[in-house]
């Protein structure tokens, strides 16, 4: 797998297969890992925050999520990357978690919506989510959760940027071995919010879709697309 450096991040071309072996490979060794999924507004939010850069910086892995991501990546060092989506790589983590009874910690988002979201997950995999929190809390009670609970996984679902700055800061607190920004995937999961048609995915309008469904949560999905394709442009 090869690094390439997009805007002082270090992005990972990969394919899904492979990069699914690399983080299993990593939780069975027990090395810690904070995997970042990179979109447009990631990337966008690194370029203008230092303290949110200095958190992804210090991710093992980040890859790219979104089809801007994988075009960047294209048109500045001419090589090709598949776009891995957040959501498909968190369920393929699970099905993993069943097969060798790892288990799964879910935090962020609204409480009946995490709450349903583990409900499905443990139905369709078996019973592998030993807890969950919403994502509004002020302390620290989720790392005492998420020790008490014994998982080895946590997926994160509170957004950008503050889904990364929680990882980057608390997961030398956790126990568990992997952590990921999973965005708003929990309200897919749980059944609150569809996911876009396949041949939506395929056009590569997912975040539109996105925006259209929560426009007050999202509005600032459409300005973070359009000053990420002006600072892919305006790059030498």
């Amino acid at each position: 797998m090869e690094t390439v450096q997009l805007f002082d991040l270090p992005v990972t071309i990969t394919e899904k297969a492979e990069l699914l072996e690399l983080l299993t490979d990593r939780v069975m060794n027990g090395m810690k890992t904070f995997v970042v999924t990179a979109n447009a507004s990631i990337v966008v939010r690194a370029t203008e925050d230092k303290a949110y850069r200095e958190a992804i910086q210090r991710a093992d892995v980040i890859f790219p999520d979104g089809i801007g991501v994988v075009w960047a990546i294209r048109r500045i060092h001419k090589k090709q990357s598949s776009r891995i989506t957040g959501i498909e790589t968190m369920i393929e983590l699970c099905r993993i978690s069943q097969q060798r009874n790892w288990r799964v910690f879910l935090l962020g988002g609204r409480k009946e919506v995490v709450t349903k979201a583990a409900e499905h997950l443990n139905k369709q995999f078996n019973n592998i989510v030993c807890g969950y929190y919403h994502g509004y809390f002020t302390g620290n009670e989720p790392v005492e959760m998420i020790n008490k609970s014994g998982a080895d996984l946590v997926f994160v679902g509170m957004g950008v940027p503050k889904q990364e700055l929680w990882i980057s800061e608390n997961l030398s607190k956790i126990n568990a071995i992997l952590a990921m920004g999973v965005g708003g995937s929990f309200d897919v999961v749980s059944g609150f919010k569809k996911r876009a048609p396949v041949f939506i995915q395929k056009i590569h309008l997912e975040w539109l879709y996105r925006f259209f469904q929560s426009p007050l949560d999202k509005k600032n999905v459409p300005r973070d697309v359009f000053k990420f394709i002006r600072i892919v442009l305006s790059h030498h």
